[in-house]
């Protein structure tokens, strides 16, 4: 009896003992983090950042993926950004109507695409598309277009949107938080099911969008400037919206590669910033997205830049004001020198006081002028730029920027301007605080680099330590006599030619709804309750006759 109530006892405490959690808090509490920052990681490698704000009664969520431009298969570039657009198509459960009938088609359409994409007679590439178009219209009888979009914007959505940049594709929308199991629902279904269909349409979007790139005048001196200097790495060979030739002739199966290998939980995040609660919120990711399976990343091939020896010129044409793009190679995001580097650019142009401000605009010695830093994963730069005014020649423009920099390799600035730089960066990470997408893109930014969350916490006060000879030691280190220099002059460009294929209309029921739809918006969801300001929320103080100031403590 004795050895049964032991058994007995056994069993029922395996019973009533809680499931182990599929998720663990990777990042300890933090006094000095003002977002209160909960890092988790769920057992299939998925990283979850969470930040309470309950300002309001909306959440902003984002989904980032370490996948972008950089990352793009030679012969398909612009493939990460494409892909980026293909997300929003739907999955084998949003968009269609019965995706067991339309898979056959979409099938059809993949084979035919790869077809298409290794054929090089012009003739035969012709018979291909028009066979494309034909199962296009087949697929379509089963599409629903935009019905991802539809789903948001019935339950209040505000920023639905995406990026894709060199290292990242990051998806993101806002809604009120009584729609956070809605979210979460979506979400899952659409990153672990995704169906790439109305791929063939979508193409007009993506041909729009590079014919705005090649009639840019601010991309046109950028690519030209960025291919001096990046001469092996993609942030300069390759461009994220893809060449025209690979627009031209897309390949889904490179894709559905791409996909199957960068989408995988263990290189994506989600961060969400909001009126939640943190536990109920980690609970309910893992409970949607625990089922997701992880798979191994593939060693990212690195890209060694020779240095840049003495000024390497490009000149580009555009009709209108000519224009002086320098850029000046430096280190990467994470480096020792990151936080001085960020110093130096406010120094030289933080739009009101910086050396070009100063010395350059207000003086009117030029037309216009300023400067931006880029940090990446694996390279940085910093980049000034100067437009001349009326008979003044670009070369002038050229030697004028050139002269803050060896103002600040020579220490000459007053240094309680980097006091003042540093006391803006306070001013700007408080304002961000009170915008739940500046909070997540924050948290996101940490994971895209990489970076420990502390880390990230501590980069004000690492930038109060740094002095001017920190200053004038990196200025020096990055300044020297090595840069491109890229001209825009007044002259007419040559536009590449796109020859388009001919993409027959599909014409598709905007009414239709898939039973995943229904079924989302069939969710209950909580009433939000309104909370009211009362006079326990605020002060009135006399400051001097017939003036008064009201201070809120709602205000944080």
């Amino acid at each position: 009896m004795r050895r049964l109530f032991a058994l007995t006892f056994f069993t029922l405490t395996l019973v009533a003992s809680p499931v182990f959690a599929g998720f663990t808090r990777i990042n300890a509490p933090n006094p000095d983090d003002p977002m209160d920052v909960h890092i988790y990681k769920l057992d299939n490698g998925l990283t979850i950042y969470l930040t309470e704000n309950h300002e309001e009664p909306r959440f902003y969520a984002e989904i980032a993926v370490r996948a972008g431009s950089k990352h793009d298969p030679a012969e398909s570039t612009g493939l990460a950004h494409y892909l980026e657009h293909m997300l929003f198509k739907g999955t084998q459960n949003i968009g269609t109507l019965d995706y067991k009938k339309e898979k056959n088609h979409i099938d059809r359409i993949i084979a035919l695409y790869e077809d298409h994409f290794r054929e090089t007679d012009p003739e035969k590439r012709k018979a291909i598309y028009a066979e494309i178009n034909k199962a296009s219209q087949q697929a379509a009888q089963y599409a629903i277009p935009n019905e991802l979009d539809k789903l948001y914007k019935a339950m209040g959505e505000s920023g639905l949107n995406a990026h894709t940049w060199h290292e990242e594709t990051v998806y993101k929308v806002g809604l009120p938080s009584n729609y956070l199991t809605h979210w979460a629902k979506i979400e899952s279904e659409r990153f672990q099911n995704p169906v790439f269909r109305l791929f063939q349409p979508e193409l007009e979007v993506v041909y729009e969008e590079k014919n705005r790139t090649l009639d840019n005048k601010g991309w046109l001196i950028s690519e030209a400037v960025n291919k001096h200097l990046y001469k092996n790495h993609p942030y300069g060979q390759q461009t994220t919206i893809g060449e025209v030739e690979h627009l031209k002739n897309p390949s889904l199966k490179n894709m559905y590669q791409f996909y199957d290998t960068y989408y995988v939980p263990n290189n994506m995040a989600i961060s969400i910033s909001g009126d939640i609660d943190i536990d109920a919120t980690i609970q309910l990711i893992d409970e949607h997205f625990s089922a997701w399976k992880a798979k191994d990343i593939p060693v990212l091939k690195t890209w060694k830049e020779p240095p840049i020896k003495g000024a390497e010129r490009v000149t580009v044409k555009f009709q209108g004001e000519e224009y002086v793009l320098l850029a000046f190679r430096t280190n990467h995001r994470s480096h020792k020198d990151a936080e001085a580097l960020k110093l130096i650019d406010m120094i030289l142009d933080n739009r009101t006081a910086g050396l070009i401000n100063l010395n350059l605009v207000q003086q009117q010695a030029v037309r216009r002028a300023g400067s931006y830093p880029y940090l990446h994963n694996d390279y940085g730069a910093q980049y000034l730029w100067g437009i001349p005014k009326k008979d003044q020649t670009l070369a002038d423009v050229e030697q004028l920027l050139l002269d803050q920099i060896a103002m600040i390799k020579r220490g000459e600035f007053d240094e309680s301007l980097l006091s003042a730089i540093v006391t803006d960066f306070k001013k700007n990470q408080k304002r961000g605080l009170e915008s739940n997408p500046s909070r997540a893109r924050q948290m996101t930014s940490a994971f895209l680099g990489f970076s420990e969350w502390d880390h990230e916490v501590a980069e004000i006060a690492r930038m109060e330590k740094i002095t001017r000879e920190d200053i004038m030691r990196v200025a020096n280190h990055y300044f020297g006599e090595g840069y491109v220099a890229g001209y825009r002059i007044d002259e007419q460009h040559e536009l590449p030619k796109i020859d388009k294929p001919k993409i027959d209309k599909i014409d598709i029921d905007p009414t239709r709804q898939s039973m995943f739809a229904k079924d989302v918006l069939a969710m209950s969801a909580d009433e939000l309750s309104p909370v009211f300001v009362t006079d326990k929320d605020y002060t009135i103080a006399q400051v001097r006759d017939g003036v008064r100031s009201t201070t809120s403590s709602l205000l944080r």
